[in-house]
């Protein structure tokens, strides 16, 4: 099985279009988050397309729950399938990131976060652009190996 570990906010949000979307007095999504930019979601569904990797968030917004994140992603319409997140009872997103490695050895994986986690496989976007398609060459790259 592949992978994709996900953050939101500077992966698949990005601040250049956040503040657009404010600029613009866009409405925010259903649970009053960020706005997901277009170009982001572009480069996400490149990776999916790429390597049928599943979704796996990472992201804080993990504490919202699998099935609240599921009603986000039909409302946004976003690429791939989300299957899982890491553990919410870990408090600090690195060791949750690990725990979750811990049961999926077998598997590959990638991270795409904003913060630098310090772990193999990761990715790092600049957050005032978020995941790029420069980035997303490099997790495929990273889950074809």
């Amino acid at each position: 099985m592949k992978y994709i570990l996900l953050d939101f906010d500077g992966v698949l949000t990005s601040a250049a279009y956040s503040r657009q979307c404010l600029d613009e007095h866009r409405p925010e999504n259903m649970f009053g988050l960020d706005w997901f930019d277009p170009e982001c979601l572009q480069a996400l569904k490149t990776i999916v397309d790429a390597t049928d990797a599943d979704i796996v968030v990472s992201s804080s917004w993990r504490e919202l729950g699998k099935d609240n994140l599921a009603l986000v992603w039909e409302e946004e319409n976003l690429p791939g399938r989300l299957v899982e997140t890491t553990p919410e009872w870990v408090l600090m997103k690195r060791d949750a990131i690990l725990e979750w490695i811990s049961h999926h050895t077998e598997d590959k994986y990638v991270i795409i976060d904003d913060q630098d986690l310090h772990l193999s496989c990761q990715i790092q976007t600049n957050p005032e652009v978020g995941l790029t398609s420069e980035d997303a060459l490099k997790a495929i790259s990273i889950l074809s190996e």
